[in-house]
């Protein structure tokens, strides 16, 4: 099992360095707005797999992990993500704000690389608060994929029986998505979860897998 786990996150790895060369290859040749077709990509095997765009793929996800491990090292702790910026109503304020933006840029004809200004923003946030503020509350992307991601076929689960409880998964949570049970067993709200794998990662009892929410009876 943990061969298997250590194959999937290098496979993730290598995903997100071909993808962010393919971001910077877009970038330089000023067709960044192609983007949007590997974004849409994401959407649509989003009921599948979950938001493995935003683990996989998504290039401002790639930048926060050098941002994280300078952190880490340096011992430096961010601000919490205030009260006020997690009702549902700032997170949609945000997503209609820019599909707003996205509309009105096109019927201008206004050439405006709108994915940089969300990379620059995400990353001014992200060196002052912790990374839930942007992925859970802020990005409009996840918050398309969260919607999508409800019902995904597959999804990381804790095994209960497994679980004692450590609390260390919610720890190395990004979106901070990793909640405590009546019982204190640990549960992923799977439509925030960018398959990222930390969590798995950091079980001590190898509770965390990859599973299939679709039960095949055999008869």
């Amino acid at each position: 099992m943990k061969n298997k786990n250590n194959i999937i996150r290098f496979i993730m790895y290598i995903s997100e360095i071909i993808f962010f060369i393919i971001f910077l290859i877009l970038l330089k040749n000023q067709v960044l707005i192609k983007w949007i077709f590997i974004f849409l990509a994401g959407l649509l095997l989003s009921p599948l797999f979950g938001r493995l765009y935003c683990g996989w793929i998504c290039p401002i996800n790639t930048i926060f992990k050098p941002i994280n491990f300078v952190y880490r090292k340096m011992k430096i702790d961010r601000l919490r993500t205030p009260s006020f910026l997690k009702s549902k109503i700032i997170r949609f304020i945000f997503l209609f704000s820019f599909i707003l933006l996205f509309i009105i840029t096109k019927i201008l004809k206004i050439k405006l690389n709108i994915l940089l200004y969300v990379i620059g923003l995400a990353t001014l946030i992200t060196l002052f608060f912790e990374e839930e503020l942007w992925h859970k509350h802020l990005c409009p992307y996840g918050s398309m994929l969260s919607i999508a991601s409800k019902k995904s076929l597959k999804r990381l689960n804790i095994d209960e029986n497994k679980c004692i409880g450590c609390g260390m998964c919610q720890k190395v949570c990004p979106t901070n998505t990793i909640i405590t049970l009546d019982n204190k067993k640990r549960k992923i709200l799977s439509s925030e979860c960018l398959m990222c794998f930390e969590c798995q990662k950091i079980c001590p009892t190898n509770a965390i897998t990859l599973k299939n929410t679709i039960k095949v009876h055999v008869k």
